[in-house]
Parts: structure tokens; sequence; C-alpha cells
């Protein structure tokens, strides 16, 4: 009997198109996981099986579970700076402090699971994540800030240049550090009704927008023709 010869390649996606798609599905059923069980503790194997491939095909295309988490935080992230693309480049729209703290702060709270894969991000792009894969991140992420906070200072023209990346990343680190203190998936929510913790007992959403309408505010809004 002639027995069929195995090959190890057959089910990888061969053409670039089709390892892109392979890729993009992955990541959609790892998006899926942490937004049904509202926690990044996701296992490759669990990936793997909503994705519909085996668990040694994810590996081809992540080296770690690690880089899960960082392509799903570099979806996020461009789903983010879309949205305040769009909200700067409408030139009918008046904008100022106010309006954008506003606006900012409803996208960034829309997807709450993005922050929680944010959150865990950070902290592995520290101790797990390969420094090539962190530093391909960072590079394309520096090139969109710089462009959105180029289109920030065409808006508002007593920016001086570099200063519009600079506000979105504060606007991003006030964000996380917010999330990271009043994050409802935290073990510290059983114990915050306790008398004497009153002040970390807050409405995320309520304080992000005051934090981004006082940042965005202070580095817009004119006063006697300077910055307030």
């Amino acid at each position: 009997m002639v027995r069929k010869s195995f090959c190890p390649f057959r089910n990888r996606a061969l053409s670039a198109e089709a390892k892109l798609e392979r890729r993009a599905a992955i990541l959609s059923a790892a998006d899926q996981l942490v937004l049904r069980q509202g926690r990044a503790a996701i296992s490759v194997a669990e990936v793997a099986k909503r994705a519909g491939v085996a668990k040694g095909t994810v590996y081809l295309y992540f080296q770690t579970k690690e880089e899960i988490f960082l392509g799903l935080h570099e979806l996020w992230v461009n789903r983010m700076l879309d949205a305040f693309t769009a909200l700067l480049g409408d030139n009918r729209r008046a904008l100022n402090g106010s309006i954008i703290g506003q606006a900012m702060a409803q996208v960034m709270t829309s997807e709450p699971h993005g922050l929680i894969v944010a959150s865990t991000c950070h902290s592995l792009m520290e101790t797990h994540i390969p420094l090539d894969s962190a530093f391909d991140f960072k590079m394309k992420l520096a090139q969109r800030l710089g462009i959105l906070g180029k289109n920030i200072e065409q808006r508002f023209a007593h920016l001086s240049p570099g200063s519009g990346a600079r506000l979105l990343i504060r606007a991003y680190a006030t964000t996380l550090g917010l999330w990271q203190l009043m994050d409802t998936t935290s073990r510290w929510r059983k114990v915050e009704a306790t008398r004497g913790l009153e002040v970390f007992k807050a409405d995320f959403a309520t304080e992000l927008e005051a934090a981004l309408v006082a940042l965005w505010r202070g580095a817009l809004d004119m006063s006697d023709g300077r910055a307030v």
C-alpha cells in the first residue's frame, strides 16, 4: 500500500494575502476572548480553538502569547487614532479643548477590553515581548502620532512643532493611569466600599472626561493671546 506523504506545511497560508488574513483571524479570536472574559489572562490554546486553527499554527504568526497581546494593542491604538483623525479632519466642525477632551474620552471608553489589553501590554513590553517586536510597534506608533500631531498643530496655530504628538501621549498616559487605578476588573473592587477608601471609588468614564478636558483646555484654549 502506498502511503500518502505527510506535508507539515499543507495547512499553512502560502500567499502573503492569506498569511495576513490568517494573522487577522487569530487576533480577532483573541480580541473576542478578552471582550467576553473581561481579562487578558487567555491562553494560546483558547485563541487557537476560537480561530479554528491548530495551536502550532498560532506560533507561526506570533512567537509568544505576549506578542498576541501586542498585536491586539496595536489594533486598539489604531482604532483610537482613526477616530481622533476623523475628529480633527472635519474642518467644518469648530474645535476647542472641551470638545476634543470630551470626544477623546468617549472614544477611549468605547472599548473597555482594549484598555485591559493596553494596560497588560505595557507591563509585558518590559519583560516578555521581544525587543524587535516592541521596537517595530513603537516606530509605527511614533509615525502615526507625528502625523496626527501635525494635524492638531495646523488647527491650533499657537502650538509649537512637535507639541501635538506630545499632547496625544499625555492623553494616552492619562487614560491608562486612570484605568489602572479604577480598573473594574480588579479584585480591589470588592474592598473599595470600605470606609476610608472612598477616594478610589469613582466612575472611570466621568473621571477620564474631566481629566482629558482639563488637559486639552489647558493646551488649546486661548486667553489674552496665550495658551491657558
